[in-house]
């Protein structure tokens, strides 16, 4: 596990270690007040427009996946803006910890596996000491220990549900009917997530609001994919990607299925597959099974997604379930028409309108997803249609500047109606 060189606040001792917020931001944002409110005076709860707003991430650890890239922009968005930012980790630091700017303000818990009854006064006790007024957790376990230690605290609690969490049992669902009570408001990242909370759990449709995720969309439009696509294919090959975890929700078996057919058809595809995880060893199974080892190249992590994703013709993930896929948005971002099968809340990452369409939907099967790239193949004018609608829709509806911008009017809201109680 990589883990910055940077101040972490270890609270299990909640001693006051220096915050990693910079003393020149800190004084501009108070510049031009006449005389600051102290904070000592005030409700740990209220802001006044002479003050940053005091603002709190958690999450179980910041491992490399979706939610947790998500968790990363909206700290570092927020502090860019003015605010003071807290993040933190339950369980474990993790990699991306090293991506979080250094105003933020890091904790660790050390939280056991499991049950872990240290953890609503940990928390509890952090959130009064730095007097937050709004807090923002993601995914299950930090959802559920955030809500439990905040309990009549006065403090408004901000869940983000990333996915149609079909695992959760009855008593699962039971439990966050019962913290329901006790949120604020429920961002569900897709209108299929929030479907499923409302009718699925019984959560009610009043609490829930969708605020579709969204990326950094100049980065990925300055990819620069040209020796990257000389390295991966051939000349006159078609070069198929796909990037995510290794893991069994991805179905990076229906990929290499549908690539056998394509393959049978004597189509010259090639077959990019960047990313690692629990499923790598039975995808290289499957790769030689069909005798794809010349056609499938499995990349493992990479740091030049920009570049990769500028270099494929087509981008697919041909996942079984999907919450709202980053990387979808950052293929489409990059030009590159994307390809997704019908997922949950792939629904919502797919770039079109009634000018065009810079993605397309499929079934979930090999057969639907080698026909649609069989398609694609055999049309490069639709192709290079689909590359300029899918950047130009990106850039306008799919940058993480509009998902802060919603982030920002909930916490607004939710510290009103905080102080007004």
């Amino acid at each position: 596990m990589s883990i910055p060189s940077r101040p972490v606040q270890d609270s299990r001792l909640l001693s006051p270690h220096a915050s990693t917020q910079s003393e020149s931001r800190k004084r501009s944002a108070l510049g031009n007040s006449a005389r600051p409110h102290e904070l000592s005076d005030l409700p740990h709860n209220v802001s006044f427009l002479q003050t940053r707003r005091r603002l709190m991430f958690v999450i179980e650890a910041l491992t490399v996946g979706g939610a947790e890239h998500m968790v990363v922009d909206l700290a570092n968005e927020f502090v860019e803006r003015g605010d003071s930012v807290h993040v933190v980790c339950l369980s474990a630091l993790g990699e991306l910890t090293a991506q979080l700017s250094p105003d933020v303000t890091l904790h660790l818990l050390n939280k056991k596996r499991g049950v872990d009854y240290r953890i609503p006064r940990r928390l509890r006790a952090l959130v009064l000491k730095h007097r937050i007024q709004v807090v923002n957790s993601h995914l299950w376990t930090a959802n559920l220990w955030t809500r439990l230690a905040l309990v009549k605290s006065g403090v408004p609690v901000v869940i983000t549900e990333h996915n149609r969490d079909v695992w959760k049992r009855l008593h699962n669902r039971i439990v966050d009917r019962a913290l329901s009570r006790v949120t604020a408001r429920m961002i569900a990242v897709s209108q299929d997530t929030a479907n499923f909370y409302a009718n699925d759990v019984g959560i009610d449709k009043a609490l829930i609001c969708v605020v579709n995720n969204g990326v950094n969309t100049a980065v990925y439009a300055n990819g620069n994919g040209n020796g990257l696509r000389r390295q991966l294919a051939s000349h006159g090959e078609f070069l198929i990607g796909t990037v995510g975890r290794l893991a069994k929700a991805k179905n990076h078996l229906r990929l290499v299925e549908a690539t056998a057919i394509l393959h049978r058809l004597q189509l010259p595809v090639r077959v990019v597959i960047v990313g690692e995880g629990p499923e790598r060893q039975s995808t290289e199974d499957r790769i030689a099974e069909l005798g794809l080892r010349d056609v499938v190249t499995l990349l493992g992590e990479r740091d030049d997604i920009p570049d990769l994703l500028a270099a494929f013709d087509v981008f697919v993930l041909s996942s079984d379930r999907e919450g709202h896929p980053l990387s979808a948005l950052e293929a489409q971002a990059a030009g590159t028409p994307a390809v997704l099968t019908d997922a949950g809340g792939s629904a919502d990452a797919v770039s079109r309108s009634e000018q065009g369409a810079g993605g397309i939907l499929v079934e979930r099967t090999a057969e639907a997803l080698a026909n649609c790239l069989a398609e694609l193949v055999a049309d490069p004018q639709r192709l290079a249609q689909m590359s300029a609608f899918a950047q130009s829709h990106a850039a306008r509806y799919f940058d993480k500047s509009l998902m802060i911008d919603r982030y920002s009017e909930i916490f607004d809201k939710v510290q009103r109606s905080a102080v007004i109680s």
